[in-house]
């Protein structure tokens, strides 16, 4: 890598953090996206770079890195905030080359989910094998709509448990109020009853460390398979599954929006107003029937 390309990319890297961006971002564009791109080009400074050289990375990253849509997107994407952020704040004394290109569009993919009676398949296993932990695990997941990262973060004194309610750091290190549902608060408890430690963390492996999530996911994977499912299983899959079963029920959009802590529904376009309370009674009869 060009020297001095490397040092315009450790001082983005400073920018990106000073601006408040996420580390997943940050490792994605700092570590990844832009350290690939500049490795490319090799030795050419980034201040002749054009969008000739744009596209061929592009070509190149289909082509011989069989990278997708939504990899492609995100390489354009953190291209054109490095091109811009620099040029603005005068490190490049050039015009954007992404300028010249289209934005790569992204197919949207049809979301696999279970369907309820693979998840109470699911769950009628787990609890034959008597695992509390699972149990407690997998409801919680289904019952939240929460991604990995957001219940993995999760300590035992996190969770109202009179209100049913949790606060969570998504995306983007957006705080919200999430709810979970009274099966999930009994199976959670009856957990909690069966450990011996003093961990803070919800979850926590045999060995009495936070349960990672490399093992959550191992977990959800390796059990779903027993279990008799052969969907491609991994943690989001309960946040689809969630949603695509309540809209099979006819619950509103608006109601999904909220539990999933979304600002807008690409499928609708509808931007929810309420609060978190206006859903519960209405997601409890879900997981009653």
């Amino acid at each position: 890598m060009n020297k001095d390309n490397e040092k315009l990319l450790k001082r983005y890297e400073l920018i990106c953090r000073n601006k408040g961006l996420t580390v997943e971002s940050i490792k994605a564009f700092c570590k990844s996206d832009l350290p690939l791109f500049m490795r490319f080009i090799d030795d050419k400074p980034l201040v002749e770079v054009n969008h000739i050289d744009v596209e061929d990375f592009f070509d190149y990253c289909i082509n011989e890195r069989s990278n997708g849509d939504q990899a492609i997107s995100r390489k354009f994407a953190a291209l054109n905030s490095f091109f811009r952020t620099m040029i603005k704040k005068d490190y490049l004394d050039m015009k954007n080359p992404l300028d010249k290109l289209d934005k790569i569009k992204v197919r949207k993919k049809v979301r696999g989910h279970l369907t309820e009676e693979e998840v109470h398949r699911l769950m009628d296993y787990i609890e034959n094998k008597k695992d509390y932990r699972g149990a407690a695990l997998v409801a919680l997941f289904y019952s939240s709509g929460c991604r990995l990262s957001e219940i993995w973060q999760q300590d035992r004194n996190s969770l109202d448990f009179e209100k049913r309610q949790f606060k969570v750091i998504g995306k983007g290190e957006k705080e919200r109020m999430v709810i979970f549902s009274e099966d999930a608060k009994q199976k959670i408890f009856r957990y909690l009853d069966s450990r011996k430690d003093d961990h803070n963390a919800l979850f926590v492996s045999r060995g009495n460390r936070r349960y990672s999530k490399k093992s959550i996911q191992d977990y959800v994977k390796k059990t779903s398979r027993a279990a008799g499912i052969e969907k491609n299983m991994h943690p989001h899959i309960f946040r689809h599954s969630i949603a695509m079963n309540l809209l099979a029920k006819g619950y509103p959009l608006e109601y999904i929006q909220l539990l999933l802590g979304h600002e807008n529904i690409s499928t609708t376009q509808v931007y929810a107003h309420g609060n978190i309370q206006d859903i519960q009674s209405k997601i409890d009869e879900f997981h009653k029937s």
